[in-house]
């Protein structure tokens, strides 16, 4: 075995990212007494969906619990765009293995606002009227800081404004049914994000993870299919075996099988892929 071994494992909280190290981390030590692991996590607003990342070190030599950027022998991605946000810590040569499923963050929600269906809109005005925002905005005693009204009535037809805020109170108002909620997202394409994957690594892989956990009865073990994929690889020092034991070890004994279940279907999946 090499000196070190380095893996990133990203995701967002619920994902098992955490759960997955673990599996991991036990099994490094039980392949060689001798080696060292180290860990490092960083949660972002985990709980909520945020981004989950998990630094897993070992070896004769580690010391430090951090993957230099380029330097990732492996990286296990639970979801697609938080694979290529952390694409540089991994070797040109490393193991990509990606999730297929996209969890959209409420964090990339850079806004929403009302729209006005023109052909439905007759100028009534009443969404102006009732409007919250409107009505501090015109009042010289609001406290409120609004710096622009969220509507008008022009030419006959209501226009929202930049100070709309989408609270979507109007679209109770509205008879003629003529307001939608139009939310803008930043979060790439599948095309876009397959691109960066297949170019970043020849080892790189999107896999149908969850949709075969999900097959097995909870996709809550996602995370043991993916490893299970990594164990399809020669250069990757941890043995099926001990993975196994590693799962009977730090899982509850009512997951054991499922989960064993779950490991042999990833191991399977990347066998048709390498």
């Amino acid at each position: 075995m090499k000196k070190e071994f380095n893996i990133i494992l990203v995701g967002t909280g619920g994902q098992g990212v955490i759960s997955a190290s673990t599996i991991l981390g036990w099994a490094a030590l039980k392949m060689d007494q001798n080696n060292k692991v180290r860990t490092a996590e960083t949660h972002g607003m985990a709980q909520r969906g945020g981004t989950v990342i998990v630094h897993l070190r070992f070896g004769k030599e580690i010391e430090s619990p951090l993957v230099k950027i380029n330097n990732a022998d492996v990286m296990l991605s639970l979801e697609l765009v938080e694979a290529v946000r952390y694409l540089n810590y991994l070797k040109p040569e490393g193991i990509l293995l990606v999730n297929n499923d996209s969890i959209i963050p409420p964090v990339l929600f850079q806004g929403q606002h009302m729209a006005v269906d023109p052909e439905v809109c007759f100028g009534c005005g009443n969404c102006r009227i009732n409007c919250l925002v409107n009505t501090y905005y015109q009042d010289p005693k609001s406290s409120a800081v609004i710096t622009s009204p969220a509507s008008r009535v022009i030419n006959g037809h209501c226009e929202i404004l930049s100070g709309c805020t989408g609270c979507t109170l109007c679209t109770q108002i509205c008879n003629q049914h003529a307001l939608r909620l139009v939310q803008d997202l930043s979060y790439p394409a599948y095309s876009e994000i397959e691109n960066e994957i297949k170019t970043t690594s020849s080892n790189g892989f999107i896999l149908p993870a969850s949709s075969i956990a999900t097959e097995l009865g909870d996709i809550r073990m996602t995370n043991v299919v993916l490893i299970g994929a990594l164990l399809g690889f020669e250069d990757v020092p941890l043995k099926l075996e001990i993975i196994m034991d590693s799962i009977k070890k730090n899982l509850k004994q009512k997951l054991v099988e499922r989960n064993l279940k779950a490991l042999e279907a990833g191991l399977n999946l990347i066998k048709d892929r390498i």
